[in-house]
C-alpha cells in the first residue's frame, strides 16, 4: 500500500491516571509505537488527571471537560469535537473504556469517522443501564478488539456483536532492557533489603491495585496456611490502594511478619528478579498484564482460572490455575512452587518465558491493530459506509 499522507486516528479514553495500568499501558504502547510513517495519533481524555496534565503525553492530548455519560452537555462537547476533528482529518476513531465506547459511535459516525472500541475485561462493570446504552450504540461501531478469547465471548454475548465483528489482539510488550531473568542468590540480600525486605527467604508477588476485585484476601489467607509449612514464605503486594483493611486482616491471622506492601512501583521488572512465583487471585480477569510480566520474568504463575487468566497460563506447564476463591487449593499450588524440591518451578518459569516471547510481542501488537485499522477504513470490516452529516 502507498501511503501519500499520515492517516491521522483519535484515540478516545475515560481518564488516564497512571502510565502503568493495564489498559492506559497497552494505549500508551500503541500511541507510541504505531508506524510514524503511516499513523498520526491523537489522543481526548474524557476526564482530566494529574498525569495527563503532567504534560509526559506521547502526542497531542485535549481533555473533553463535560464528561457525565447520561449529560446533554456531554454529548453536545463531543459532537463539537467530532465535527472539528473531520476537518481537521481525522480518519478513524479508538475508543478505550466505558462511557467513551457508548458515546463516540454514533457521534463520530454522525460526522464520517468510523469508531473501533476495544475490550479489555470480563464485562464486571456492565449495569442494566450501560448495557442498553451499548446495544444501541454498537450499530455505529465499526470494529471490536478483543484482547482474549474469553473477553471476545463475553463481549459478544453481551454487546450483540457477531463474532466476525470482533478481533482478538493479545497486549503487547516492548522487549525487557537488559536482563530480566531472577537474580544469582549471591545479588539477591542487596535488593531486598533496599525494598525493606527480609533478605532471605521464598518470596510470592501479587501486582494489582489494592481493590475487591483483585481477592487481595484470598493471597493473604493462602500465605498465612502457606507460612505454617515453609515459615520463610513471604508475600509482596505491589499496587496502589488502602491497605489498612489488609494490614488488619493479616495480623488477625498471625501472617503480619509474612505480608509486605510495596505500594504503586515504577521499578517492577527489577523488583520481579527476586521473586519466587506470580500471583493472581482475581474475581475476573480479561487478560493480565501482571501474569505476561511474571512470564517476562521467568516466574512461574498461580492464578485464579477466570477470564483469559487459563490462555495465558497452561496448567502444569507454565504454572497453576485453581477455582476462585478456593484458598487452600492456592495455599497448595504455592506450597509446591516454593518447595520445588524437582527443578519444576524453575521449569514453568522458563516455559512461561518462552510463551510470553512468542504471544506477546510489541510489533505483532502494532502490526495487528494497524491492519485492522485498514481494513476499517477500506470498509472490509464492520458496517457499511454511513451517511456523513
Amino acid at each position: 500500500m502507498t501511503i501519500e499522507k499520515k492517516t491521522k486516528v483519535l484515540f478516545v479514553i475515560d481518564q488516564i491516571s497512571s502510565p502503568y495500568a493495564g489498559t492506559e499501558g497497552q494505549l500508551l504502547n500503541l500511541i507510541t509505537n504505531l508506524p510514524a510513517d503511516q499513523f498520526l495519533p491523537e489522543l481526548l481524555v474524557l476526564r482530566p488527571s494529574t498525569y495527563v496534565e503532567s504534560g509526559k503525553m506521547p502526542c497531542k492530548t485535549e481533555v473533553l471537560g463535560a464528561s457525565k455519560l447520561f449529560s446533554i452537555k456531554t454529548w453536545l462537547a463531543m459532537f463539537r469535537f467530532a465535527r472539528r476533528k473531520k476537518k481537521e482529518g481525522v480518519a478513524l476513531c479508538h475508543v478505550f473504556f466505558n462511557d467513551s465506547s457508548v458515546i463516540c459511535p454514533p457521534v463520530f459516525s454522525l460526522v464520517g469517522i468510523p469508531t473501533v472500541i476495544s475490550r479489555r475485561d470480563m464485562g464486571y462493570w456492565y449495569t442494566g443501564r450501560y448495557l442498553r446504552a451499548l446495544r444501541l450504540t454498537a450499530r455505529f461501531v465499526r470494529g471490536v478488539v478483543a484482547n482474549s478469547e474469553a473477553v471476545k465471548q463475553v463481549t459478544a454475548e453481551k454487546e450483540g456483536y457477531s463474532a466476525s465483528r470482533i478481533s482478538v489482539i493479545y497486549n503487547g510488550y516492548p522487549v525487557p532492557e537488559g536482563d530480566s531473568s531472577p537474580l544469582p542468590p549471591s545479588e539477591r540480600p542487596a535488593v531486598l533489603s533496599a525494598l525493606g525486605l527480609p533478605i532471605s527467604g521464598q518470596f510470592v508477588v501479587l501486582v494489582a491495585n489494592l481493590r475487591e476485585i483483585k481477592r487481595i484476601g484470598d493471597a493473604i489467607n493462602a500465605v498465612a496456611i502457606v507460612a505454617k509449612s515453609i515459615p520463610d514464605s513471604h508475600l509482596v503486594l505491589i499496587g496502589g490502594g488502602d491497605q489498612e483493611p489488609y494490614r488488619v486482616l493479616a495480623e488477625s491471622l498471625g501472617a503480619g511478619d509474612h505480608v509486605h506492601f510495596l505500594g504503586v512501583r515504577s521499578d517492577v521488572r527489577d523488583i520481579l528478579r527476586v521473586m519466587d512465583a506470580g500471583l493472581l487471585c482475581s474475581e475476573s480477569e480479561g487478560y493480565s498484564n501482571a501474569i505476561v510480566e511474571y512470564m517476562q520474568a521467568r516466574l512461574p504463575v498461580v492464578a485464579s482460572d477466570v477470564g483469559g487468566n487459563a490462555e495465558a497460563i497452561e496448567h502444569g506447564v507454565t504454572g497453576y490455575l485453581f477455582p476462585r476463591g478456593y484458598v487452600r487449593q492456592l495455599a497448595t499450588c504455592l506450597e509446591d512452587l516454593l518447595k520445588d524440591k524437582d527443578g519444576r518451578a524453575k521449569a514453568m518459569g522458563e516455559a512461561g518465558f518462552q510463551k510470553a516471547s512468542r504471544r506477546h510481542d510489541l510489533t505483532t501488537m502494532i502490526e495487528s491493530h494497524a491492519d485492522l485499522y485498514w481494513r476499517v477504513l477500506s470498509n472490509r470490516v464492520g458496517l457499511p459506509d454511513m451517511e456523513v452529516w
